[in-house]
């Protein structure tokens, strides 16, 4: 019995790919037909960011307000591993950034580059990413957590992105 070209890329192909293409013809198949299809992806893995300034009238400051939750030590939930003052500073050895001013912050580090703040715009900042847990690469910070940052020490950090991220 001889085997058909078909036969031979259903051996193969990886169980996922031929998934994939076959999904893919039948959505082109659906269009041509005039109808839209939507797959199903499943639900949000995360909650949806929200940009705004929770508190306006009240101004977030950089030395003030998150240098401190920065310097905290390890299994404080802090991020001294990227700071300067820490006597291990590996985040910036390793990853290249460290938090020790705003200068230092906004260079970014060796993957994150000038988008780890984007000032005015918290939601596409690689900080609030990592520190959220929902990182476009990497794992969460910090890294030695939990305990991570709590819900309000984060919308500090979101609320001085949407300010404008200034150095104080």
């Amino acid at each position: 019995m001889s085997s058909s070209p078909h036969r031979a890329w259903v051996r193969t192909v990886p169980p996922a790919t031929r998934r994939a293409a076959v999904a893919a013809v039948a959505a082109a198949a659906l269009t041509a037909c005039g109808v839209e299809w939507v797959p199903e992806v499943g639900p949000p893995l995360t909650g949806a960011c929200d940009g705004a300034d929770s508190d306006p009238d009240t101004d977030v400051s950089f030395a003030r307000d998150l240098r401190p939750l920065f310097d905290r030590g390890r299994g404080m939930g802090g991020c001294s591993c990227h700071t300067p003052t820490n006597g291990s500073p590996s985040g910036i050895e390793l990853g290249g950034l460290s938090l020790g001013s705003v200068h230092a912050l906004r260079q970014g580090g060796r993957v994150s580059g000038a988008a780890i703040v984007v000032p005015g715009d918290p939601c596409a900042s690689v900080l609030v990413q990592k520190l959220e847990g929902t990182p476009p690469f990497g794992a969460r910070m910090p890294l030695d957590g939990p305990p991570y940052l709590t819900a309000a020490e984060l919308t500090l950090i979101r609320d001085w992105i949407a300010e404008g991220a200034h150095d104080d």
